[in-house]
């Protein structure tokens, strides 16, 4: 049996342990691991394997992955959401749907300080959705655009996806955070506009609050309590942006910044810091265990040449650009229904990163259309992890199925903003060139 047919068979495995529910880090290994006794002599392979799994896991780069997760957690706690959505609401409270208006920019403004759409989702099912529900709006609606709002802070930065995206295929991490910048900004107000448009047509679902205190002098209090976010997103990204410090190094700034406003604000307790640490600890630990043993798997992959064969057979369709990412799109939100964001992109960046060089496109491009596309996972059935984690932070009262149709009108809004991102790269690469150009 040649390396190819080894190498296939092995995919047909990973796919049938998938199927049967098999952790996808596991299946990796397993499949990974047995192939590679098989192409190789096992002395060979148990000395090349444990050496490469920790040259790779070992990349000091990986150190910001920990460290933008434990920033996150800690600005849970600091109540930078809250002040978020308080001065979000004075902006824009009295504009149609103007709670679900303000719950998307707030969501934009704690993407700035937490990498993680779980956690924003956790963070605004407490704040925004029972004040949507007390001033009458469509229970759909307030389920829906707090789920999907929680997407935006994937993609702005700092953002774990685009940090793991970078240590996969090996691009410039900060490039990656600071090309997600402007593609935020414009998911955010495709969102907050889509939700204007609907509450304008179906005034109904969305009854204006006329005791929400929208005067300038209600706008401009609420900008000061915003000061906490603000240092926090300028010490990261302004360090990174300029070239001061490492993605790494800014994340660990971030953590001292975050944990001082947790101080500042009077939240400071050794159980909290204990939570903070602890779940960020483990988060980190099943990250890592992909990375792992993704790396063991795209070896395997590597070696018997399923990888190379499946470009060349992509390559040999003569297919056109827009038709590749159409496939693409479909491709992922296929696997999103299954799969969540981080082993999607360890099953797909071996094929896809190599084959968007082959068409001259930039990966720090193609990183931000990929997150985009995986934040959409985190919002369809039947996996939805950001619709799960509201369901457990709402209780009984809410049903899963009203938060997943409330989330579909989003999810068209999101595959707009995918499509103008392949029809206009610049919207991605601007702030990265220019970065670049400044140094």
């Amino acid at each position: 049996m040649d390396q190819l047919t080894i190498g296939i068979l092995g995919f047909v495995v990973f796919l049938a342990l998938s199927l049967l529910r098999v952790p996808i880090a596991y299946a990796m290994s397993i499949v990974g691991l047995s192939g590679m006794l098989i192409v190789y002599p096992i002395d060979t392979a148990f000395k090349f394997i444990p050496t490469g799994m920790f040259t790779y896991t070992s990349n000091f780069t990986l150190a910001a992955l920990p460290l933008f997760i434990l920033m996150g957690t800690l600005a849970f706690y600091a109540d930078l959401g809250k002040d978020a959505y308080d001065a979000a609401k004075a902006w824009f409270g009295r504009v149609p749907g103007g709670l679900g208006v303000a719950t998307v920019y707030s969501s934009a403004i704690f993407g700035a300080c937490s990498g993680s759409s779980l956690s924003s989702v956790a963070v605004f099912s407490k704040i925004a959705v029972p004040e949507m529900v007390r001033a009458n709006y469509s229970k759909k609606l307030a389920l829906g655009v707090v789920a999907s709002a929680a997407c935006l802070d994937v993609l702005i930065p700092p953002s774990i996806l685009m940090v793991f995206f970078g240590i996969i295929t090996e691009t410039s991490v900060g490039q990656l955070l600071i090309a997600g910048v402007v593609p935020g900004i414009v998911t955010a107000i495709f969102m907050a506009t889509g939700v204007m448009l609907y509450c304008k047509i179906y005034p109904e679902t969305a009854p204006t609050d006329i005791n929400l205190d929208t005067s300038w002098k209600a706008k401009l209090s609420t900008l000061k309590s915003l000061w906490a976010a603000a240092a926090l997103f300028v010490s990261v990204l302004g360090a990174i942006y300029t070239g001061f410090a490492t993605p790494d190094e800014a994340a660990a700034v971030g953590v001292v910044g975050a944990l001082l406003l947790v101080y500042i604000r009077g939240n400071l307790t050794w159980e909290r810091v204990k939570y903070s640490f602890i779940d960020s600890a483990k988060v980190s630990a099943m990250i890592f265990l992909l990375l792992g043993s993704g790396y063991i798997f795209s070896t395997f992959l590597s070696t018997t040449g399923v990888v190379s064969s499946m470009t060349d057979w992509i390559k040999s369709l003569n297919l056109s650009f827009y038709v590749l990412m159409a496939g693409i799109v479909v491709l992922y939100l296929f696997l999103g229904c299954f799969l969540d964001a981080v082993s999607m992109m360890v099953l797909t960046m071996p094929i896809l990163a190599p084959l968007m060089l082959d068409y001259n496109m930039s990966l720090v491009w193609f990183g931000v259309v990929v997150v985009v596309m995986m934040s959409i996972g985190t919002i369809t059935p039947p996996l939805g992890l950001n619709c799960f984690v509201m369901k457990g932070a709402l209780g009984d009262g809410y049903e899963l199925s009203d938060i997943f149709a409330g989330c579909l009108p989003f999810v068209v809004l999101m595959l707009a903003t995918v499509g103008l991102f392949i029809a206009f790269p610049q919207i991605s690469l601007w702030l990265p060139e220019l970065m670049k150009s400044m140094r």
